[in-house]
């Protein structure tokens, strides 16, 4: 968490920000209190001996009428790496621009809050967001681990030991992203989901969220209660993409419905669709796990086969027409209309395609190659965010 993240929290989003603001990007790990009805400010500061990365709150009472106290006492919190200091309007309204110029040239964030906050209250919004945070950074860290690593039987019971939920025998897993969306508020309504999912986890995953459900059933209809729960908490399907994992028996499989989940919503990202389920996927498979296990591999030899198209010589158009037309299953018409051209534009864009990369093979062999390189690279430029280069 850091300091700009403190204003995402209900209490603290009133606060407003009066010096530091190169400073935001501090970590907050903690929170405490400097606040003393004398004047030895500074001393208090040193026997006191804030956590690193703290976000130290005051009345700043210890300077009623000694205000170059101030100065002092902040460049002793910075000596004791304190991320920033936040302070209740009641002694000082404003702080004299000296003290804030400090600040500033320092890049130490100074917060003002004046209303009905209690310190208190702060200090445990805070504490629990930074708990939170942590548990969400613990549960990725698995999530990852489960779905690029090869996991052993002792490792995945270590890890169900570690999430420490009464998980039942069957595991049900989705994966869901918003597409298009520049914040991450969006995963906030599903986070909801976790104070009454008892045997099952919510947890984001980059720019996606994960939810496992454990039943005793392996007929419960996840899809189903999903989308209950979806419409309980006023979540629109609109803009999502979501991918469903088979099901598996929890404690000896729960990183394949993981992966599972993880890979078909990729593949509903590449073909624009709302919803994939792991179960459809064919030949696809291959692909995927030809990927997560050889990346390197795979970037060398889509380098090699698509070069002629990824050539910054080359007209990108080709590239895209390729992928568009692996993507409408070779569909001229669609093609072309994707593309708002003529059909017979696309059929000279084919040629010269099979020209580029593979004009000795027959039509199918080369129409079947293209397909793999380009779900291959689809894969790669979903997962990795970045262009081959």
């Amino acid at each position: 968490m850091t300091v700009q993240d403190l204003f995402q929290l209900p209490i603290i989003k009133n606060f407003s920000v009066v010096a530091g603001n190169n400073g935001l990007h501090k970590k907050i790990i903690n929170v405490g209190i400097l606040d003393y009805e004398f004047s030895e400010g500074v001393q208090l500061v040193r026997e006191e001996t804030f956590n690193p990365h703290s976000l130290v709150l005051s009345s700043l009472l210890f300077a009623n009428q000694k205000p170059e106290l101030l100065i002092e006492t902040i460049n002793e919190l910075i000596k004791l790496k304190v991320s920033a200091l936040a302070y209740k309007a009641v002694i000082f309204k404003d702080l004299p621009d000296e003290v804030l110029h400090f600040a500033n040239e320092q890049d130490f964030p100074i917060l003002r809050f004046g209303g009905d906050e209690y310190f208190e209250d702060v200090i445990f919004e805070v504490k629990n967001s930074i708990k939170n945070r942590e548990n969400d950074l613990f549960l990725q860290n698995i999530m990852r681990c489960l779905i690029k690593n090869e996991i052993t039987t002792p490792q995945l019971q270590s890890f169900l030991k570690q999430i420490n939920k009464p998980f039942e025998k069957y595991v049900f897993t989705a994966n869901i992203r918003m597409m298009q969306s520049e914040t991450l508020q969006w995963m906030d309504s599903f986070l909801q989901f976790q104070s009454f999912l008892k045997s099952g986890v919510v947890c984001p995953y980059k720019n996606s969220i994960f939810i496992l459900l454990t039943d005793k059933s392996e007929r419960l209809h996840f899809t189903k209660i999903l989308k209950e729960w979806m419409d309980l908490y006023g979540i629109p399907t609109d803009g999502l993409t979501i991918g469903y994992g088979k099901v598996h028996q929890t404690h000896t499989e729960l990183h394949l419905a993981v992966r599972e989940a993880y890979y078909a919503r990729i593949m509903a990202d590449i073909e624009t669709n709302s919803v994939c389920n792991y179960a459809d996927l064919a030949s696809e498979r291959l692909l995927i796990e030809l990927y997560r296990k050889d990346a390197q591999f795979t970037s060398r030899y889509l380098k090699e086969y698509l070069g002629p198209l990824l050539s910054e010589k080359t007209d990108k158009d080709l590239l895209q027409t390729a992928i568009t037309f692996v993507l409408k299953q070779g569909n001229v018409k669609e093609i072309a209309e994707a593309h708002y051209c003529h059909p017979n534009t696309i059929r000279y864009r084919m040629t010269k395609i099979r020209q580029l990369i593979e004009p000795f093979d027959n039509e199918f062999v080369f129409y079947e190659n293209l397909s793999a390189a380009v779900k291959l690279y689809l894969l790669h430029k979903t997962i990795e965010g970045t262009l081959l280069e």
